[in-house]
């Protein structure tokens, strides 16, 4: 009996959909978090303070976080994350980059790729439209040579008309299982396209890697 409490204890939680139209990024942080670590091994604290840091913006009318989160939000979670696997819970160990500008690509040698073939994560921030109007973040989980794939937390039914989005469902029997792939030419177009990661001053990406 203690064997089979044990193997239920160990399983890993399935990925979450954002609860808002704003909350992408802590949603992708704390399913990354997730994917790496077991359900006993993350400390309530971690997705406290997650929660806490993010959708830190406030509109012209005062309401908060309906501007999502910015990026001094996301860098300070990575820091803290880093600083509270180091100094207070060393069992829940994490390595986190912040990747801006020209170090976000998916070309040849690119970090974002290497880290997801090492078993990491990348969460990546994209176009969600073709007018740079809207901007929004996925967690990609593997690579191949043409496409990445990744778990896309707002909730949808319908594929895409675009031949370069697949995707693939929310049925799937592995619930951390990615939900769309993308061409990689896509994502690294220097353009506003639907999940592309634009222009090179608007690039942002977080890899997180369990050490």
């Amino acid at each position: 009996m203690t064997s089979i409490c044990w193997e239920v204890k160990r399983l890993k939680s399935p990925f979450r959909y954002q609860a808002t139209e704003y909350d992408c990024v802590p949603t992708s942080i704390i399913n990354a978090l997730q994917y790496l670590f077991e359900r006993e091994e993350i400390p309530p604290e971690v997705i406290l303070k997650v929660m806490q840091y993010s959708l830190d913006t406030i509109n012209s009318r005062g309401e908060a976080g309906v501007l999502g989160t910015t990026r001094i939000a996301i860098d300070m979670i990575l820091q803290w994350l880093m600083a509270y696997s180091k100094i207070v819970q060393k069992k829940f160990s994490v390595s986190c980059k912040y990747l801006f500008g020209d170090d976000v690509h998916l070309r040849q040698n690119n970090k974002i790729v290497s880290c997801l073939n090492r078993g990491g994560v990348a969460l990546l921030n994209v176009s969600y439209d073709d007018k740079a109007s809207i901007f929004h973040y996925l967690l990609a989980l593997k690579a191949d040579e043409e496409y990445l794939y990744l778990f896309d937390p707002y909730y949808r039914k319908r594929k895409f008309s675009d031949t370069a989005l697949i995707w693939l469902g929310n049925t799937n029997d592995d619930r951390q299982a990615p939900n769309l792939k993308v061409e990689r030419k896509r994502l690294d177009m220097y353009q506003h396209k639907k999940y592309s990661m634009g222009l090179s001053d608007e690039r942002e990406c977080c890899i997180i890697e369990r050490i």
